[in-house]
């Protein structure tokens, strides 16, 4: 039994219990051991329980989480923050910004600790063993098939082979490369006449750390996950929504369902409450409600039957009344009206929240019409994989340029530079749900059936299933509402 060089990395730190674990659970089925065999065996797929269909309940509701005083911070959030006037210095301020918290994300690895910059290299010899860190400019193939990958640093440029045929996981590795995210480079020095050129041996993202636990609360508290609504859609699922909303109140749902609901401290919608106006072409056609403020004064009506306990917190998404670039700003009060009197909490797109000590990262999910369109086998349907990705780059848009439009703010508040308990998605209207060294990726589905920009694309949407988060236990739970 042979470990990769990325394979033994993922080992170190974990324990001789651990190593033995993958050894034992490996040993006489794989002769090459690889770092996402060693993941199989560490971090198997979560088991979900569908909660599945709903029953009305004849018995008494009482609810746990009225008795528990909600503990909720905003971590972080441009709402109030955003001061850039969008002048090419700005820009260039958050690429900088982006990549020197990625770098020094990288260098905290010991084996990226002494990185060289990218000017140094005009200076070593042939065939000299080196690590870089570096934003890629461009990643294209060659006419060999081959594949290109163009770095810059503040110091200067360098052009990184990556040559078919030498290593498999390598040239995966390299098609997963995309352009303005931060890589780590290990490879040999060979001369060029433009720009230093490196044969590549290893790519690194900067990628989450390894920890011992995740964080959980105290009492035995849940989260309940939404997003894409979609109110003002006529493909709106109301009576879908309006189940959910029984359950809330107790009033449906078996009894494992109705102590879930019990238990159910905070509400988090990811974006897209209302499917706004002129968002897409013949829009207007798909309408009940063709003005903002009614489907926001909609919106407001339907919340208002979740129980007054429960905590309610409202990001934005690119269907909101909202600037489309991000990172986006709450919904502000005079579109919001009466969700304000709500007992909510507004942030923005992206935002950090810590509820009862569990840090959530709530983040729309626009990005990933860019990642289906640009990463190898990546569709829409592996949307668990793809919020993984984004941990892995510690970007939550990494690529500049496509359907992510961005505020060239002060600091780039898309980057992932802390370790989030729970990251949060939606967009994509696909429920998902995935593991990722201890950071659950959930992505909520939608309240929203097919439309016909949905058809066209061949998105199937899994509307009505809400994920359930056990803050105390650390663990999800799906229930179908459809």
């Amino acid at each position: 039994m042979c470990l990769t060089p990325e394979a033994l990395r993922l080992l170190e730190g974990r324990g001789e219990e651990e190593a033995e674990k993958v050894l034992l659970a490996l040993r006489g089925k794989e002769f090459i051991v690889t770092q996402e065999l060693v993941r199989r065996v560490l971090e198997p797929a979560p088991e979900v329980q569908e909660e599945g269909r709903m029953e009305l309940s004849h018995t008494s509701f009482k609810p746990l989480a009225a008795e528990v005083e909600a503990r909720v911070e905003v971590l972080r959030d441009v709402t109030g923050k955003s001061y850039s006037r969008g002048e090419v210095k700005d820009f260039l301020n958050l690429f900088l910004d982006r990549y020197e918290r990625l770098r020094g994300l990288l260098r905290e690895r010991s084996d990226y600790a002494d990185a060289l910059p990218l000017r140094e290299l005009r200076g070593m010899e042939e065939g000299e063993l080196v690590r870089v860190v570096g934003m890629v400019a461009e990643r294209r193939e060659t006419a060999g098939g081959h594949l290109l990958i163009r770095l810059e640093d503040p110091t200067g440029q360098a052009a990184v082979w990556v040559f078919r045929g030498k290593s498999e996981e390598l040239m995966e590795k390299a098609a997963e490369v995309v352009p303005d995210e931060v890589i780590g480079v290990e490879g040999t020095v060979r001369s060029g006449d433009k720009l230093p050129r490196i044969v590549a041996r290893d790519i690194v993202w900067p990628d989450l750390p390894v920890r011992a636990a995740a964080n959980r609360a105290e009492e035995p508290v849940c989260a309940v996950l939404i997003s894409d609504l979609h109110v003002g859609s006529k493909m709106f699922l109301r009576g879908t929504f309006e189940k959910f909303l029984s359950w809330l109140e107790g009033k449906v749902g078996k009894a494992s369902q109705r102590d879930m609901a019990s238990r159910t401290k905070y509400l988090v919608v990811a974006g897209d409450l209302v499917d706004g106006i002129g968002i897409y072409p013949q829009q207007e056609e798909e309408l009940y409600l063709d003005d903002i403020f009614q489907q926001y004064e909609e919106v407001a009506r339907l919340l208002e039957r979740v129980p007054d306990y429960i905590k309610i917190i409202l990001a934005p998404g690119n269907h909101d009344a909202v600037r489309p670039s991000e990172p986006q700003p709450a919904i502000p009060r005079e579109v919001g009206g009466r969700l304000y009197d709500l007992n909510s909490v507004m942030v923005g797109n992206p935002a950090w929240v810590s509820l009862h000590g569990v840090k959530f990262l709530i983040y729309h999910g626009r990005s990933f019409d860019d990642l289906a369109s640009t990463l190898p086998g990546e569709g829409r349907n592996e949307v668990s994989s793809m919020m993984i990705r984004l941990l892995k780059k510690r970007h939550l848009a990494p690529m500049y340029g496509g359907k992510v439009a961005v505020v060239p703010e002060e600091r780039d508040f898309l980057v992932i530079d802390e370790v989030p308990d729970v990251l949060h998605c939606g967009h994509i209207h696909i429920s998902g749900l995935g593991k990722y060294k201890k950071v659950w990726a959930v992505n909520s589905g939608t309240f929203q059936g097919m439309t016909s920009y949905m058809r066209e694309r061949g998105i199937v949407p899994t509307p009505g299933r809400v994920t359930v988060m056990d803050l105390q236990k650390n663990h999800p739970w799906v229930i179908d509402f459809a």
